[in-house]
């Protein structure tokens, strides 16, 4: 995560944390009733890379929590940048810990569903966002897989567990944008992160053709080699509106 983010001024992590911050600050303002944010969304941030270790991505107040109401989110912000509320700061460092961190997805998607209401409320959505092969994936990444298919499987009564991957990079072509299919991948661990997302509901092909993107039939919420612009419109694709 710390190199540049194509032909943008500064680096893919500071792109990541400027796209999360936005989106946060997007979903809390769809949130308001009069003065008062409503919690209709709860969101967790799982970091991971860090002295190859998973952890909550909440900075600040929030620090340690994984699951947090958009109320308390926008009760305890981080500080300002740019007249916007931020919640998290950049960080690039360490390795890539992506089966730990499917694994930690699981648990809290599990909890979340079976805690109160939640068996009524539209499924979750686990949106990955890396720029590296999984260091932790086992051989021939079997164990990455055993992990996201078991989280595949979790589901509220309004459907299965949404699972969106976001291949980030520096490069500027070979961009692959919510693909049906990736035979003409060369690289085996972007295939697999294809393989990992389940395909775009109706709701989501709708806002990504608002969005001018072009959408098979049976795309999957999948980016190869996005842009900082692909990565903003990612998250608010993944995120019901």
């Amino acid at each position: 995560m710390s190199d540049k983010f194509g032909n943008a001024s500064h680096d893919k992590s500071k792109e990541v944390a400027n796209a999360i911050n936005e989106l946060l600050y997007e979903v809390g303002l769809r949130c308001y009733s009069g003065d008062e944010v409503k919690n209709r969304f709860e969101i967790g941030i799982i970091g991971y890379g860090k002295d190859s270790k998973v952890g909550s991505g909440w900075e600040g107040n929030l620090s340690n929590k994984w699951v947090v109401s958009i109320k308390n989110i926008f009760e305890h912000p981080l500080g300002n940048e740019d007249d916007k509320p931020i919640w998290i700061t950049p960080i690039a460092s360490g390795s890539t810990p992506m089966k730990q961190a499917f694994d930690n997805a699981k648990r809290l998607t599990q909890d979340w569903i079976n805690w109160g209401n939640h068996r009524e409320c539209h499924p979750p959505i686990i949106i990955n966002i890396t720029d590296g092969e999984a260091t932790d994936a086992g051989n021939n990444y079997q164990d990455l897989i055993n992990e996201v298919n078991q989280l595949k499987q979790l589901r509220t009564n309004y459907g299965l567990v949404n699972i969106l991957n976001i291949h980030i990079s520096g490069k500027n072509a070979d961009r692959v944008l919510f693909p049906n299919e990736v035979s003409h991948l060369n690289n085996k661990f972007s295939k697999l992160l294809f393989d990992m997302s389940t395909h775009l509901n109706e709701n989501m092909v709708r806002i990504a053709l608002q969005k001018g993107y072009n959408i098979p039939n049976n795309a999957k919420g999948y980016i190869y080699n996005g842009n900082a612009v692909d990565l903003i419109n990612f998250l608010n694709i993944g995120t019901p509106q």
